[in-house]
């Protein structure tokens, strides 16, 4: 691909369930290999559940991609959720205790239940961000920036009153405050323990904290 003017040759359109395969094709490469809660929780593949439950949100009309000459080199995975998230999640975290989504979840859970979105913006419904993936090779050209910016004309557009993200990297947390979201919630990995205090998400340099940020819609 040419690298020159690339941003001007940018579609961004709504991904729908025949685009599963190739976005979670694109999300293999993009995506699962830097994402710190994958990253620092072994095995180092994604989980079969985890990838299952991104391509659940397809049919909700809310996942983004960017194309360059039908080629994605951009996604955001995102989807609804009500005010009872925080207790789905926990729950789910249980039944799968023992598995890498299962720990993942855990932290999930914690995260959703301390930011504690809908009595603090006083909302019954939400937009969640739970993956956005660039292309390595065009990083730096604000593609991270257009399609969050198009995921939140789309969740205004579907009718979302908010849209957050759990920023899990200081890549997603200096994008969100780049696009002046609102920090609701910081955790950090060390504090993610289990019954013996020993971590249970390890994340490589410099990932610290997963940083909970919100925008009103």
């Amino acid at each position: 691909m040419s690298a020159p003017g690339i941003n001007d040759d940018i579609e961004i359109c709504v991904a729908t369930t025949e685009d599963g395969d190739r976005l979670m094709d694109f999300l293999h490469v993009h995506y699962y290999r830097e994402e710190p809660l994958t990253a620092g929780c072994e095995p180092p593949e994604p989980d079969e559940a985890d990838e299952k439950f991104l391509l659940s949100n397809l049919p909700h009309g809310s996942c983004l991609l960017a194309l360059h000459k039908g080629r994605i080199v951009a996604a955001a995975v995102a989807g609804p959720k009500t005010a009872d998230e925080a207790a789905h999640l926990f729950e789910e975290a249980t039944h799968l205790a023992g598995s890498k989504w299962g720990r993942i979840l855990g932290i999930l859970a914690i995260a959703e239940r301390d930011a504690n979105v809908f009595k603090r913006f006083n909302i019954d419904r939400a937009l969640h961000l739970h993956a956005i993936g660039v292309d390595n090779q065009l990083r730096g050209r604000a593609l991270g920036e257009r399609i969050m910016n198009a995921l939140a004309a789309r969740g205004k557009e579907l009718g979302y009153p908010l849209l957050t993200v759990d920023c899990t990297s200081v890549y997603s947390i200096r994008l969100m405050k780049r696009l002046g979201y609102d920090l609701v919630n910081t955790m950090r990995y060390t504090d993610y323990v289990d019954a013996t205090g020993k971590q249970i998400i390890c994340p490589p340099a410099p990932h610290e904290t997963m940083e909970t940020y919100a925008l009103r819609l």
